[in-house]
């Protein structure tokens, strides 16, 4: 029995809808820019690629390459109602993922020394996701890239992403000065500059 499709399925599908693809050139096009806001692996993406065939959604098909022969995939009438199913479907929560937040919501079991370090990792990966999406930006106002047309769609996410990254990195950069003032990390409290924050947050009305 094939297994129920996931959103990488419908990722993957939504590319397919825009035309066929051998595997290599769709994980490089998600790697591209959807690995900004669903970051999957290429060993994920190339096993869901033949699960799609396995449960109709696609076509495989063998085709020679420059070097060695490719599998190219084909979106298939049901795998569009499928897609189009998913749309009609509500989406999932956003979720924010980040391993440096963790550590700093652990922090009373770790050194200042170690969170430090792993807010400054934090940012420094923020800052080459950041140079990654600039430099996409700028290719894409200078050329279109490959689908001009498409531009309408990724303008909000590639905006949204910049200015994500960008926060983060000020966000690490003013913890990491405000850990700096700790006795250490236990035991510290709610701090005056804490308390405005949220007090800020309070008096905003709601969005």
């Amino acid at each position: 029995m094939a297994s129920q499709p996931t959103t990488t399925s419908f990722a993957l599908l939504g590319l397919l809808g825009i035309k066929s693809w051998t595997a290599y050139e769709i994980v490089a096009q998600i790697k591209r820019g959807v690995h900004f806001f669903w970051p999957r692996s290429e060993a994920h993406l190339y096993a869901e690629l033949k699960r799609l065939v396995e449960r109709g959604h696609a076509s495989a098909e063998t085709v020679e390459g420059r070097r060695r022969q490719r599998t190219r995939y084909t979106i298939t009438p049901e795998g569009r109602a499928a897609l189009e199913d998913w749309f009609g479907s509500r989406p999932a929560v956003p979720v924010i993922e980040a391993e440096g937040f963790l550590r700093l919501f652990l922090g009373d079991q770790a050194t200042k020394h170690d969170l430090r370090e792993s807010l400054e990792a934090t940012a420094r990966e923020a800052r080459e996701m950041h140079a990654k999406g600039k430099a996409l930006i700028e290719e894409l106002l200078h050329t279109g890239g490959p689908f001009p047309e498409r531009l309408h769609l990724v303008e909000p996410e590639a905006t949204f992403i910049a200015e994500f990254y960008r926060n983060v990195i000020a966000w690490c950069e003013r913890t990491i000065e405000e850990i700096e003032e700790w006795p250490n990390t236990r035991d510290v409290g709610l701090t005056p500059r804490g308390r405005q924050r949220w007090q800020r947050i309070l008096a905003q009305p709601d969005p």
